[in-house]
């Protein structure tokens, strides 16, 4: 370990004190001390989960962590800046006893002697059985809406029936269970909700009791005359969550998206998590344009959406603190326009991801466009809402890609240049590579049904896994995470047997949730 040295005589201060330096200095080497066994991030349920941290504390010099030269102090800090001192021993074992949320823990060593003193940190969510953990929303055995959670607050534990619970009415046609992500503050708790979002209803549950009410509706967070309020349902949030600890990329903005192709956007800091009139339209006296239920951003930093007008088939942009929409310009070395008006083709998929290409590090997006002669095409592009920009678009061939004309679902990788789908409940996998194109079926599930396919973007993002959902009569829904390979010469899937879980619903899409 590298030694550092503290010089204990009297600096010179003039030129030729330094030319006449005859060394004579005394040196005191500095006790270096260096921190591991402490994992990136811990959780545990307050007044119940035990926190145990035997860190190993290495000492350059040789000297006893344990002797009594060094005092030590583990102090939980709050987003707020509170601290919460929890223990004075090196090795902490104790029962966490603070309100749910997330926490910095710092460890904080001190040599008594030379008063020196070495920290380090990591972070610890404090919460309810229903803090951490894979949501999971599908259909039950009489295929009506119904929420699962596989919560890994401490040891994994499947938590079932909890629309059924949650005193909502029966809902049909499950789209997505999410978590907005975490506050930037106490003053932004408002703003964290637990959506269900069906196509008979979205409503926003209880963040520690996962119960619900149809007063919790989106009619009482937006607030225009222009709609039915009470009409809405809302199917889409941006941003979302992109990391283990749940964070998002804003804290301070978000858009939200109905089934009837209403697009509301909010500052979080003045209008907490209330929405105005929608911004799909060109001016405040201008129709309101229907738009896809799906808009584009890229997942780590988000500025504004980029929407697709199903009225006149184009993409328009609306930045965080617009009230309408823009279109925006096409130069002739584009490799798509905006306006697909006279391409003759539609949108039917979008997805944001965390691909780079292009030297964009906040990820691009992907739109799968279909024409009226049954052609499909991959655009990529860079949404950022200021400055979107096209990075790629690539024509499918129909004679490569086996029936993709039938698939039902659709995921895209971050790291290779393959488009997975699925048609009668076949998985292949397409490598849109541009003279490089290949299919390939992989034969993983025995003929159980496929009910999802979805990257992870949540989770653990760089290693670009695959989550499938199956079922089967036996096993009922099943999760299963997969690897998908680096060899840009084929496609394969490696299962991680450490993530397949079993007696699950018909699973139809899963999130990540790891703060209150």
């Amino acid at each position: 370990m590298k030694k550092i040295y503290i010089i204990l005589a009297t600096v010179c201060l003039l030129i030729q004190s330094c030319v006449n330096d005859e060394g004579n200095y005394d040196y005191v080497a500095i006790n270096e001390v260096g921190f591991e066994n402490i994992n990136d991030e811990y959780s545990v349920m307050t007044n119940s989960t035990l926190l145990e941290i035997d860190p190993v504390i290495n000492m350059s010099e040789g000297v006893d962590p344990d002797s009594d030269r060094f005092q030590y102090e583990w102090v939980c800090v709050a987003a707020n800046g509170e601290k919460h001192p929890i223990a004075t021993t090196r090795v902490l074992n104790t029962t966490i006893s603070l309100p749910t949320g997330s926490y910095t823990l710092w460890l904080k060593v001190k040599d008594t002697i030379t008063d020196l003193q070495w920290n380090t940190f990591t972070y610890l969510t404090v919460g309810t059985i229903y803090t951490k953990g894979i949501l999971l929303i599908g259909e039950d055995e009489e295929n009506n809406a119904e929420a699962q959670m596989l919560s890994m607050v401490a040891d994994t534990v499947l938590i079932s029936n909890i629309l059924k619970n949650s005193g909502l009415p029966t809902l049909q046609g499950p789209i997505n269970f999410i978590h907005t992500g975490a506050p930037y503050s106490s003053s932004y708790d408002v703003a964290v909700k637990v959506w269900v979002m069906t196509e008979s209803g979205s409503y926003w549950l209880d963040r520690e009791s996962m119960k619900g009410s149809t007063e919790n509706h989106p009619s009482k967070i937006i607030y225009t005359s222009l709609v039915p309020k009470e009409e809405l349902c809302i199917v889409d949030v941006a941003p979302q969550v992109i990391n283990s600890r749940g964070t998002v990329g804003s804290n301070f903005y978000r858009a939200v998206v109905t089934n009837n192709g209403l697009v509301f956007t909010t500052a979080m800091g003045t209008n907490k998590d209330n929405y105005l009139d929608p911004v799909n339209r060109l001016s405040t006296t201008s129709d309101i344009l229907p738009a896809f239920p799906f808009v584009f951003y890229p997942l780590k930093s988000y500025y504004g959406v980029v929407w697709y007008d199903t009225v006149n088939d184009r993409f328009l942009r609306a930045t965080t603190t617009s009230t309408v929409s823009y279109t925006m310009n096409d130069r002739d070395s584009d490799p798509f326009p905006w306006n697909q008006g006279t391409t003759g083709r539609k949108l039917i998929y979008g997805e944001n991801t965390y691909n780079k290409d292009g030297g964009n590090s906040y990820g691009n997006s992907f739109a799968l466009m279909k024409d009226q002669q049954g052609e499909y095409f991959i655009y990529k592009m860079d949404a950022y809402g200021s400055s979107p920009a096209k990075k790629g678009a690539y024509h499918i061939d129909s004679d490569i890609a086996t029936e993709f004309a039938n698939a039902t679902m659709y995921a895209f990788s971050s790291l290779r240049t393959v488009l997975f789908y699925v048609a009668n409940n076949k998985l292949y996998a397409y490598d849109y590579d541009p003279g490089h194109e290949k299919c390939y079926q992989l034969d993983l599930f025995g003929g159980d049904e496929i009910t999802m396919i979805k990257f992870d973007t949540q989770i653990n993002p760089d290693a670009n896994a695959l989550y499938i959902g199956t079922y089967n009569s036996t096993n009922k829904g099943q999760l299963e995470r997969y690897l998908v390979n680096t060899d840009p010469n084929t496609v394969t899937l490696t299962i991680d047997p450490t993530s397949v879980w079993h007696n699950l619903i018909k699973i139809k899409n899963f999130s990540w949730r790891a703060v209150k």
